[in-house]
């Protein structure tokens, strides 16, 4: 009898936590040439790309930086532990 290496795989599951420490926060700087224009920080990212795209308007400017920052919080529980799969 032959006997077949066995390979196991570590899985990662993102779930989006309902506290308000999950919160996302965007930010977006302006790179064109030496304009100092920056985004007021927002959890609403949408309302982010508003403020970038009527910078474009204004500006001519089409080149940003754009940042998305959360907090990740991660359990180490097998997925059974969780109630998962």
């Amino acid at each position: 009898m032959t006997r077949a290496a066995v390979s196991v795989a570590t899985v990662y599951r993102m779930g989006r936590h309902p506290g308000p420490e999950s919160e996302v926060t965007m930010t977006a700087r302006c790179m064109d040439g030496g304009c100092a224009w920056e985004s007021e920080p927002t959890p609403r990212p949408w309302s982010g790309a508003a403020g970038f795209a009527s910078h474009t308007a204004t500006t001519g400017h089409t080149t940003f930086a754009v940042r998305l920052e959360y907090i990740a919080l991660v359990t180490t529980g097998a997925a059974s532990e969780e109630g998962g799969g």
